[in-house]
């Protein structure tokens, strides 16, 4: 299942995390077996810093998460990878005592998976969510507000594994294609050279504003199943890439910038389609969730249905069903 929003830290500041209940509700009923987000995986932030010359600096998108790592695998002098290895191996005993969770939080800090020290976190009683067993005060203060954050990743990615007993969440997002990206200037530039081009991004166009679910924000508790179910249908998906992406192959004047800029999205998301193949090969007949921004949706569920063993579940249809103890 890929469910597909706007990032949560961008709806307006009426918006409360208490509102998704009767979307978490659902989902909890789909009890997927592994949970993914956008966010990088540990293995990725680690190999972009490695590789800084060459891809930049990595802390322009994961720098409080590198920040935690190195903190954490000078704690255990531990490498990121070995920190990864010992958490698997943690995590696959079961039954773990309170100390072992905090252990195994302080081991994904280290291998730069932060969201999924929030899981162990949130599956800790409150008053054992201590600096203590292989995290320090400072640290476990970090994973605390991280656990607490309103974005996706930790309101409904994180909450959902602690309340289904899952160890840890994936992380699915892509920054290894930037490097196809086109230059920044000459993009930006033939955009504004384009008429309409950044209407078309920000779905500021007439065929956008004929459909209400567009203009809600999420900023009542009313508008929260409608947005998310417009986010999440095929007539979104082929609007907004038209919109975002299409619209660019479609431009003279962006040209060969404008292809390059597509190019960098796709290989992103098919980048982020294998990771998702390659995390759900241990549960081969289970099920997996991948929380994303809504503009991924179509492009990796396209990638996905050509591969062998995946079957799409339908995010409508889930949050259409009356289901038993959900409220609507």
């Amino acid at each position: 299942m890929i469910f597909g929003l706007d990032h949560l830290d961008t709806a307006p500041a009426t918006f409360q995390i208490a509102w998704l209940e009767p979307v978490l509700c659902r989902l909890r009923g789909y009890k997927p077996d592994l949970i993914l987000t956008e966010a990088l995986s540990g293995e990725q932030v680690m190999g972009l810093e490695a590789y800084a010359a060459y891809h930049g600096d990595a802390g322009k998108y994961a720098g409080p998460t590198l920040q935690m790592a190195k903190t954490a695998q000078a704690d255990l002098h531990l490498t990121a990878a070995q920190a990864l290895v010992q958490a698997n191996d943690l995590g696959k005993k079961g039954d773990l005592t309170a100390a072992e969770r905090r252990r195994l939080a302080g081991l994904f800090v280290a291998a730069a998976e932060p969201l999924s020290a929030a899981v162990q976190w949130l599956r800790l009683p409150a008053a054992e969510r201590i600096g203590a067993d292989g995290i320090s005060p400072a640290l476990a203060k970090q994973v605390t507000q991280w656990a607490s954050l309103r974005n996706e990743m930790s309101s409904m990615a994180a909450r959902l594994a602690a309340d289904l007993g899952l160890e840890r969440v994936y992380g699915a997002g892509d920054h290894l294609s930037d490097v196809a990206q086109p230059d920044f200037a000459a993009f930006k530039a033939a955009v504004t050279a384009e008429p309409g081009q950044l209407d078309l991004f920000t779905h500021n166009t007439p065929v956008f504003h004929a459909i209400p679910e567009e203009a809600m924000k999420m900023a009542t508790a009313a508008e929260v199943m409608p947005v998310l179910k417009w986010k999440n249908s095929p007539r979104f998906a082929a609007l907004d890439a038209d919109a975002q992406w299409l619209s660019l192959l479609r431009s003279e004047k962006l040209g060969r910038v404008g292809r390059q800029r597509v190019a960098a999205w796709e290989a992103q998301n098919l980048r982020m389609a294998v990771t998702i193949r390659e995390a759900t090969a241990p549960i081969a007949g289970g099920r997996a969730l991948l929380i994303v921004g809504a503009g991924h949706k179509a492009f990796i569920e396209a990638y996905l249905r050509t591969f062998t063993d995946i079957e799409l579940v339908s995010v409508p249809a889930l949050l259409d069903a009356k289901t038993a103890g959900c409220a609507d």
